[in-house]
């Protein structure tokens, strides 16, 4: 089975330094054109099954992606991870008024207190493990997902062997970065990031 993740397209959240998490904001011009392109690089490949984050940022990317292409199946597992009081706020600024938070999920997980309000890294990781192993078990041979930079970096975690130490030594990914796993023989197995 072969599975194509991406991130989605730039936000405007992305172009100012802020924490989105579970907040959405809506895709920039830039974004726009990166999911087409996106969708360019993928056309000549048939997918299976479509999954996507419920936020609408992600939707929105499959959808400039594939326009009507593809049935879009939402699902809560791919959404980003949920950073509570930090949301909205600048690297900075989290940095500064939650310095055992802050950036560190990102930066050094190991180390990362669950801002207030927050998920746990553990539970990400159970979340989006129990996606992974769906998968393996729904007789598809071709599926394409859409997510988020973190949940992104988490799956690739969920690949390795399901800790937070994978998630510090994961690859960062840009929006609409494009990498495939394959699963052979009960393992998944990463294939480095293409840039459409």
């Amino acid at each position: 089975m072969e599975l194509y993740v991406s991130r989605h397209g730039e936000t405007i959240s992305n172009t100012q330094r802020r924490i989105t998490g579970r907040t959405d904001s809506p895709l920039t011009e830039k974004g726009i054109e990166q999911a087409k392109l996106l969708g360019k690089s993928l056309e000549n490949i048939a997918f299976d099954a479509i999954y996507s984050s419920p936020l609408n940022r992600a939707v929105e990317t499959v959808r400039k992606a594939f326009g009507d292409k593809y049935e879009i199946n939402t699902d809560d597992r791919l959404a980003e991870i949920n950073l509570g009081v930090m949301e909205g706020l600048t690297f900075e600024d989290a940095n500064l008024q939650y310095p055992e938070s802050g950036m560190l999920f990102f930066t050094d997980p190991a180390q990362y207190k669950t801002s207030p309000g927050g998920e746990c890294l553990e539970d990400m990781i159970e979340r989006i493990s129990s996606f992974l192993d769906e998968l393996t078990k729904s007789g598809y041979s071709r599926v394409f997902a859409l997510t988020h930079g973190y949940a992104l970096r988490v799956l690739y975690a969920c690949t390795v062997d399901k800790s937070i130490a994978a998630i510090a030594g994961s690859p960062h990914f840009s929006n609409c970065d494009l990498v495939r796993f394959q699963y052979d023989g009960g393992k998944w197995n990463y294939i480095p990031v293409n840039k459409p």
